[in-house]
This record gives C-alpha cells, sequence and structure tokens, in this order.
C-alpha cells in the first residue's frame, strides 16, 4: 500500500510540473506572438508584461467565477427567476473584467503608447483565432 501511495505522490508531482512546464511554455509563445505582432521591442515587453500578466492573472479569477457558476447550474432545472439571476450574475463579472482591463490602460500607456496598446490587443485577438483554427484543423483532421 505505502509503494502506491508513493507511485500516486509521484504521479501528481510529475504532472503538476509538466502543466507549469505546459502553462509556462504557452505563456512564452503567447508572449512571442504578441510582442512580434505589436511590433514591441525587448524594452517594451519586458516592461510591459509583468502588467500585462497581472491584469491577466485577475481576469482569469473573474472567468474562473463565470464558470463556477455556469458549471454549478449544468444538468438542473432551474425556475425563470434563477436562470435571471445567473445571467446577470454572469453580465455582472464580464463588466468587472472589461472594466478591469479598462483600469490597467494607464498602466499600460507608461510603458507603451496607445497605438502599441491596440496593436496588442489586436495580436491577443488573431492569436485566440489563429489557436482555434489548429484546433478545428486538427479535429477535422487536416
Amino acid at each position: 500500500m505505502t509503494v502506491w501511495l508513493v507511485a500516486l505522490l509521484m504521479g501528481t508531482a510529475v504532472f503538476a510540473q509538466t502543466t507549469k512546464r505546459n502553462s509556462e511554455e504557452f505563456r512564452k509563445g503567447y508572449q512571442e506572438f504578441i510582442t512580434q505582432q505589436a511590433q514591441l521591442t525587448e524594452k517594451e515587453a519586458a516592461a510591459f508584461f509583468p502588467i500585462y500578466n497581472e491584469c491577466q492573472k485577475k481576469k482569469t479569477e473573474l472567468n474562473n467565477q463565470m464558470w463556477k457558476l455556469r458549471r454549478e447550474s449544468l444538468g438542473k432545472e432551474l425556475s425563470e427567476a434563477e436562470y435571471q439571476r445567473l445571467l446577470e450574475e454572469t453580465a455582472k463579472l464580464r463588466i468587472q473584467a472589461d472594466e478591469l482591463e479598462k483600469s490597467y490602460l494607464p498602466q499600460y500607456h507608461e510603458v507603451l503608447s496607445y497605438k502599441k496598446i491596440f496593436a496588442v490587443q489586436e495580436a491577443e485577438s488573431r492569436f485566440y483565432r489563429e489557436m482555434l483554427k489548429g484546433i478545428n484543423e486538427k479535429r477535422k483532421g487536416k
């Protein structure tokens, strides 16, 4: 039994390390894509991404709250009032995420021009479109 417990703990540790490494690799690739597409200099990227990552972490927390609300309602028969509450809470969280993004604009502008901030946002959209396109192509077997 002790051997199984040790094996389980080791497997969990390896999984956590792999997940962390994959997450770090994804972040690095994402930042490289944004840097290239938005034509950020090395200095701009070094100053911008710590601020950006802080904002993204907070936005992720809000998104997790939205997903939690939705997951809690899956497979349940809700009343109209409960669906209304769910939709209103989700909308509030989306607005909070947008307000958070807006609140970071002055900090972004301390290190980037507004033109480059706009280019970063366009690069974000392009990155996710390309990522989804790749996923869809894999599903179709292309």
